[in-house]
């Protein structure tokens, strides 16, 4: 839910009370309107308080007295207007609320004029919409080029290169340096965006499929990596890797948002002979999947996707790996360089690192962002 503007602040002052008074105020002595958004943590009816993290990460202690306005919006309506009026009471952890009140903005602790909230089980709703329109009109790949002049990109997957035409009103997001998750993106701009990033845009492809009307855009750098297990700590849920490229070691985190395969030996050899000398990788088309998206259909033969193939194979845990273990990781870039998290692993790739010690990226770029990281919302 994004912050709300000046005319629906006024209507919202208004309602409960903030500008009943016949005679306007002193405008250089008056509180400014401020606004803060973020997830309910705890409430305390009797008290009269929620508790907030906001989209800053900060913990916000809100106030509310009787002429305190709280509007439940429903799903998928914007507009304040048609918001119900709900108890404090009603209110929970994982609900969404934008709290407006009087005074300088950022601060730790406010009385609020007004609640606007959007209920956990609505959330929830509007993700999963989200996530259904993405699957239908989203495309992932990797930042092939940047034209500033023009605003435009152009990104590859696999071998398919697809032109993205944001305009005015596209919506940037960028993924944070710690996760792969949308919840924790940020607002972006076109100029954050640089060759090599991963990127999912949603919006309607041309009827030739070459570029897409970008409607919404998510970024972020993320490292892919082939590596062997130097150690686990499944306790922790973390491994020490060494970079194969660079022979350097680094620790590397598992969430439950990770997405975690295996290949079988079957596949493996098969992936080998498709990416080795003289093999049929150029043949090689992944599917168009975006946040929380699965990709439909079957792989048949050279031409199939590698997207939808690793998809398809059953989640492994990180007790099923061992030290001296080939994989192949993409993960979080990270506020250390030296912790990161996994967002996708993919274990049994010995046979495939020999045949084509390069193939890392093509593959991993062609899966990576399609699957565990972004389901949850």
């Amino acid at each position: 839910m994004k912050f709300l503007g000046g005319a629906v602040l006024a209507f919202l002052t208004a309602l409960s009370g903030g500008v009943l008074a016949q005679t306007q105020p002193d405008r250089s002595t008056a509180a400014p309107h401020s606004q803060v958004a973020g997830m309910v943590t705890a409430v305390d009816a009797q008290a009269n308080q929620v508790s907030l993290k906001s989209d800053k990460g900060d913990a916000i202690a809100v106030t509310t007295t009787e002429k305190t306005l709280i509007l439940r919006l429903p799903p998928g309506e914007n507009d304040v207007t048609k918001g119900n009026r709900v108890a404090l009471s009603s209110l929970g952890a994982g609900d969404r609320v934008v709290a407006f009140y009087r005074g300088p903005a950022d601060q730790k602790a406010i009385q609020a004029t007004s609640l606007v909230v959007r209920t956990k089980a609505d959330l929830a709703s509007i993700a999963e919409k989200e996530r259904e329109d993405w699957r239908k009109r989203g495309t992932s790949g990797t930042v092939a080029a940047i034209d500033p002049a023009a605003r435009t990109l152009t990104i590859k997957a696999g071998q398919k290169s697809l032109a993205v035409e944001p305009s005015e009103k596209t919506d940037f997001r960028r993924y944070a340096l710690d996760s792969a998750r949308i919840s924790d993106a940020k607002p972006g701009s076109f100029a954050e965006i640089k060759v090599g990033d991963q990127l999912s845009v949603l919006g309607d492809k041309s009827g030739d499929g070459a570029s897409v009307k970008a409607e919404k855009i998510l970024s972020g750098s993320f490292r892919q990596l082939a590596a062997t297990i130097s150690s686990i700590d499944v306790a922790a849920a973390e491994i020490v890797i060494k970079d194969l490229a660079s022979k350097k070691s680094l620790t590397v985190r598992v969430n439950p948002d990770t997405t975690m395969k295996k290949l079988p030996e079957t596949t493996a050899g098969m992936l080998a002979r498709r990416y080795g000398p003289g093999g049929v990788r150029a043949q090689v088309q992944t599917g168009s999947a975006g946040p929380g998206g699965q990709r439909g259909g079957a792989p048949s033969g050279p031409g199939g996707d590698i997207g939808q193939m690793l998809d398809r194979l059953p989640a492994m845990p990180l007790s099923e790996l061992k030290r001296g273990d080939a994989i192949m990781v993409s993960t979080t870039q990270g506020s250390d360089p030296g912790r990161v998290t996994a967002v996708m692993l993919l274990a049994g790739v010995e046979p495939l690192l020999t045949a084509s010690p390069n193939a890392t990226r093509d593959i991993m770029s062609g899966w990576n962002l399609g699957g565990g990281g972004e389901g949850s919302q």
